[in-house]
């Protein structure tokens, strides 16, 4: 029960915030003119609610390995070999983050350049929308961290192999990616790759920092590009 629960939880709160999505585009607190705006403040204000829930159960299921990664952690510690990442044995996480950071937003941006070519963009609209872009990039980042890396990672700790850990993050995080973007198996499998290494980093450098930080530079992309989709 010890490892079910905490995936239980993690699928339960997925659940409850592709509710809380659909939620949010009906009753959307006008702070805007602009409309995907107003949905994201209402559904980022959600989602944090969702990770405080998620943050509570975490701690209850492991409350020592809560408190040892609810921090930046070791950013320079040293991981351990993943090939297929051009991870190699003895890199240090500051060399590994930095790589990843610009190798997974280039893949990012030009998945979702495709997604914005051929359609009537307005890039001027950054220049309104770029405060709310990062502030929605940050809450989104670190909501979805406290539940698919702390929410997970945390609980686990001890009970299971790391590389089952993050297989377990990784599928959770994936399947909760389907409707997202990109969305169905394409927007899973690249969701569950990010979310193995984002478990990898947390694991290893005993600390968010790697995962958050790597998470909201593809959320910045993101959402600014429905931003812009939405806006223009």
């Amino acid at each position: 029960m010890r490892i079910i629960l905490p995936i239980a939880f993690a699928a339960v709160f997925t659940l409850i915030i592709l509710f809380l999505a659909g939620y949010a585009h009906k009753t959307s607190i006008a702070i805007s003119t602009n409309a995907y705006i107003n949905f994201q403040f209402s559904y980022q204000l959600l989602l944090l609610g969702v990770a405080v829930l998620s943050m509570i159960s975490s701690y209850c299921f492991n409350p020592e390995s809560f408190k040892s990664i609810m921090s930046f952690g070791n950013i320079s510690a040293v991981g351990e070999e993943l090939k297929i990442f051009g991870i190699k044995k003895g890199d240090s996480w500051l060399k590994t983050g930095i790589s990843l950071s610009v190798f997974i937003s280039i893949v990012t941006g030009v998945f979702m350049y495709f997604q914005l070519k051929g359609q009537p963009i307005d890039y001027s609209l950054l220049k309104t929308g770029l405060l709310w872009i990062v502030l929605f990039s940050l809450t989104n980042s670190f909501s979805e961290e406290m539940i698919y890396r702390i929410g997970i990672n945390g609980p686990l700790y001890g009970l299971l192999p790391p590389n089952k850990i993050f297989l377990i993050s990784a599928i959770v995080f994936g399947l909760a990616h389907y409707g997202g973007m990109p969305n169905g198996i394409i927007g899973i499998a690249l969701a569950g790759i990010l979310g193995y290494v984002l478990s990898k980093s947390v694991h290893e450098t005993n600390g968010i920092f790697w995962a958050w930080f790597i998470h909201f530079l593809q959320d910045v992309i993101i959402i600014s590009s429905l931003f812009l989709i939405q806006s223009s």
